[in-house]
């Protein structure tokens, strides 16, 4: 009886010693985690470092103000506060850096009734992979898709909207949500 009760204060502490081992191993592998995913947090702003690399090609209404990446209050009148693009081209968002990342969050123009007819785009490595298409979409739009790493995100103007031929991004947003396993 004696042997028993040491044997199992033995595989208790070898038990202890394995917990005490693996715990920093695991802090270190969310930690890791946490920075490919952008830390939880959007990454699709300025202060991420983020930029629109076909501004080229687009229209900011009143410079920095009408860009989508912005995190000031949003003022939004007729001519001001967007981002667009015409016809047949894109607005692309290039990130600072690779992120693991599974959901976009794209508010539209919505001070009209209107839908939006477009492709969206993710990139990695030079090789663009759809996530989303509609020929119905308006007001704020999140898109889930499988988690990957991302370097751009590409919204192609596939066909205007209801009202006109314009692509008109207010805000947009790109982070890694975390799943709730029930």
């Amino acid at each position: 009886m004696k042997w028993n009760s040491y044997f199992l204060c033995a595989i208790l502490l070898l038990y202890n010693i394995q917990l005490v081992v693996n715990t920093p191993c695991k802090r270190r592998e969310a930690k890791l985690k946490s920075i490919i995913r952008g830390k939880y947090k959007n990454v699709l702003n300025y202060n991420m470092g983020a930029l629109i690399s076909s501004k080229q090609q687009n229209g900011f209404q009143v410079g920095i103000y009408g860009s989508c990446l912005r995190d000031n209050i949003y003022t939004i009148t007729g001519g001001y506060g967007y981002t667009s693009s015409v016809l047949g081209k894109s607005i692309i968002f290039n990130l600072q850096e690779y992120y693991e990342l599974n959901t976009l969050k794209i508010w539209f123009w919505d001070q009209t009734y209107r839908f939006y007819r477009l492709k969206i785009y993710l990139i990695y490595n030079d090789v663009e992979t759809i996530i989303y298409e509609s020929n119905f979409v308006q007001s704020i739009t999140t898109i889930n898709f499988p988690v990957q790493a991302v370097q751009s995100f590409k919204v192609y103007n596939l066909n205007g909207n209801t009202e006109n031929t314009g692509l008109h991004i207010i805000k947009a947003e790109a982070y890694y949500k975390l799943q709730k396993n029930m």
